[in-house]
């Protein structure tokens, strides 16, 4: 099991992607987006993979989680104290992995190049701490109603990593 990837992110209001580094025109991100809404809901869903793009919902709009990508030969098991998502098929075009949020801020990290090339992959995704980072993130809030600006950074940044993601990638063979 090789892990490519572990590391806090920043996020888009919550939100960020996993997605093959030729997935970044305006059409496949619309429908990736659109494909994470659950119809007449305001929620979205934690994750949907649309294409060579994976969207993840984070649980609070300013968290900034963990996130470890691991390439797999075949799938592994789903260990806790993972809760796991229900498992997607992401069409890879070059076989190149990149971790994205704000397009105006690239993200500094490696590219992951999977070993089996361009094709087919199966994805799971497991997370843990979102229940913990949102009730962390009700106690910033009300503690930081007339703190500094620079104490209410630091209250936010306190909660870097409570929030985690496991994203692991193998090659589907059906």
């Amino acid at each position: 099991m090789a892990k490519v990837v572990d590391a806090v992110i920043d996020t888009d209001n919550g939100l960020f992607l996993v997605r093959d580094v030729s997935a970044d025109s305006r059409e496949a991100l619309a429908a990736a987006f659109r494909a994470r809404r659950i119809p007449g809901s305001r929620r979205g869903r934690l994750c949907v993979a649309v294409g060579g793009i994976l969207v993840v919902r984070g649980a609070h709009q300013l968290t900034r989680p963990r996130v470890r990508i691991e390439v797999l030969a075949t799938s592994g098991p789903e260990e806790p104290p993972w809760h796991w998502e229900e498992e997607a098929t992401m069409e890879l075009a070059t076989g190149r992995l990149v971790v994205a949020a704000d397009p105006s801020f690239p993200l500094d990290l490696p590219t992951v190049d999977l070993p089996a090339g361009p094709g087919r992959y199966r994805v799971a995704l497991g997370h843990q701490g979102r229940t913990r980072l949102q009730q962390e993130a009700a106690r910033v809030e009300a503690e930081t109603q007339a703190a500094t600006a620079d104490e209410t950074h630091a209250g936010w940044l306190s909660l870097d990593g409570i929030e985690e993601y496991l994203i692991r990638f193998w090659p589907d063979h059906r």
